[in-house]
């Protein structure tokens, strides 16, 4: 159950706290009061979307902070769900959203991200909004109700999961086949390109090798003179290095002091190193007169590198990824008929998987939905709706994502007219009572802790509203149940009543969220019922009847 809710700087709500506990805890006002900002405080600690707008005046942020008890059971599930254990069968979910749109959530003081907090919140929150019951008209939300009910989820993921692999399959297939048209002429272009590639032979790192080549044999004349040049200064001249340093060693050699001696031996020592200097000088020299033909071989192919990457890439780098590329789809394209009968067996597999999972799926929905509509009639004859039947509509369909047998839920409200679709033949107040048979029916079978409901008595009158009051009162039991309600007598069957009023002062306006004593309830009562002496009379026979 729902021990407190606490709300502070949210719009125009400066501050609100509502203790509800276990049983039916009413929510009243005018409209445009400020009761749906307690909603979009239930949607935020509920992991809804933040958004920046909610932040009010007062501070730069809005928080909202839930404090639940919990069964071990349940403690035990939102645990799995979330990854943070209670604390002494209490989980706290908090959220703080700042005035720049960024949030934070925490559950026991724990930070979580927004989706932990999304899935502890399913496990103990469940809203019915207005838009409820427009949405209790899609088949979608109706199998997945039966699908609650049933406890089919684990059945269901693995039908979607199949059905997912059989799509991916059909458009696979659809991919080759529409290839095979252009497959030919694009593979007898792929190997016109091949064969140009091959008539290169492009070998990694042998570009730069060849630019680096290339460079050198056309300047050869020059580092030829420059070698030249060195080997006369260094050994071939008169005057020469290695000739001068020889004779200056060799009369050092011949020194009477030890230390001449040595400068003679080291100074000789240079001459050798000269001597060698000069030879590579020469090596050097020759080399790159040795072939005469070799820039023009070496410029040629520089230029068949060019034309390449012209075609497929700037540099070495990405003329070898597009030669593995080429390869690849060669390759993709010459297994192409191999291919296509893989896919074919996979698909014939995957979808005959498909039509097994959907088929058990649809027998499965049939034994959950005999249960489900036996509680729903319970409810609706409590509901003043003893004659409502509810049907699981079956109709031929392609398989989709719902399942391989289109599922509806269609009512039939009077005995002897023809049932229909709920949106087609349910009146507004007709709705309302299916979606809160319905939802009573889900929630006794889920337990969750908190069932919200806004306006649920949308569209039905005095009387009903009673039945409606006693119906969510006894939905109560166990658990807390929030109702938001402009009907006196589901007003009066709650055990709490809160009272929400917009204050609208000169420089400001704010919203008031009360807990009202008997005497106030009372008065509250007598004026959604239009005020006066025998209002008040009627408000305090409603109170005494509730609790009778």
């Amino acid at each position: 159950m729902l021990r407190e809710l606490t709300v502070s700087n949210l719009v125009i709500v400066e501050r609100a706290r509502l203790v509800p506990s276990e049983g039916l805890t009413a929510i009243t006002g005018e409209t445009g009061a400020g009761k749906s900002l307690l909603l979009d405080a239930l949607d935020l600690i509920a992991g809804g979307r933040a958004s920046a707008e909610l932040v009010g005046p007062r501070g730069d942020a809005c928080e909202v902070c839930a404090d639940f008890a919990v069964a071990a059971p349940r403690a035990a599930l939102i645990r799995e769900a979330c990854g943070i254990a209670d604390a002494d069968g209490a989980f706290i979910l908090r959220r703080r959203l700042r005035s720049d749109g960024r949030s934070q959530a925490w559950i026991n003081d724990t930070p979580v991200t927004v989706t932990a907090l999304r899935a502890a919140a399913g496990q103990l929150i469940e809203i019915h909004a207005q838009d409820r019951a427009r949405q209790l008209a899609e088949p979608a939300e109706q199998l997945a109700a039966i699908d609650g009910h049933g406890r089919l989820e684990e059945q269901v993921a693995a039908y979607v999961a199949a059905h997912r692999r059989t799509l991916d399959l059909e458009a696979e297939r659809q991919r080759l086949a529409e290839g095979d048209r252009g497959s030919a002429r694009e593979l007898e272009f792929l190997r016109f390109q091949r064969r140009e590639f091959d008539a290169l032979a492009p070998k990694p790192g042998e570009f730069a090798e060849l630019e680096s080549r290339h460079s050198l044999l056309s300047q050869a004349e020059t580092w030829r003179s420059l070698c030249d040049e060195a080997t006369a200064v260094l050994t071939d001249d008169e005057r020469a290095a290695a000739r001068v340093a020889g004779r200056l060693a060799r009369k050092l050699g011949d020194a009477p002091s030890p230390a001449l001696r040595e400068a003679g031996s080291q100074l000789m020592a240079a001459v050798e190193m000269l001597q060698s200097a000069s030879a590579a000088c020469s090596a050097a020299a020759e080399s790159l007169s040795a072939d005469p033909g070799e820039l023009a071989t070496v410029g040629s192919r520089l230029d068949a590198y060019h034309e390449l990457m012209r075609k497929h890439g700037s540099d070495e780098a990405a003329l070898l990824a597009a030669l593995a590329q080429i390869d690849g789809r060669i390759a993709e394209l010459d297994g192409l008929d191999g291919r296509r009968a893989a896919v074919d067996a996979e698909l014939a597999a995957a979808s005959s998987e498909r039509d097994r999972l959907g088929a058990a799926l649809a027998e499965a929905r049939r034994r959950a939905f005999a249960p489900l509509a036996k509680d729903i009639h319970r409810h609706l004859a409590d509901l003043a709706m003893p004659k409502a039947k509810v049907e699981l509509h079956e109709s031929p369909a392609a398989a989709s994502t719902l399942g391989t047998v289109a599922m509806q839920l269609h009512v039939r409200t009077n005995p002897g007219m023809p049932g229909g679709p709920v949106s087609a033949v349910a009146s507004g107040g007709e709705t309302s009572r299916l979606l809160l048979a319905l939802a009573a029916a889900l929630a006794n079978r889920s337990g969750t802790p908190l069932v919200v409901f806004d306006e649920v008595d949308t569209g039905v009158g005095g009387r009903l509203g009673a039945a409606i009051g006693g119906k969510l009162a006894r939905l109560a039991v166990g658990r807390s149940v929030l109702v938001v309600t402009h009907t006196p007598q589901v007003a009066a069957a709650a055990a709490a009543h809160y009272v929400v009023r917009k204050r609208q002062g000169t420089a400001r306006t704010t919203v008031e969220v009360d807990r009202l004593a008997d005497g106030a309830r009372v008065g509250e009562l007598a004026e959604m019922l239009g005020g006066g002496a025998p209002a008040a009379a009627q408000a305090k026979a409603l109170l005494a009847e509730a609790r009778s």
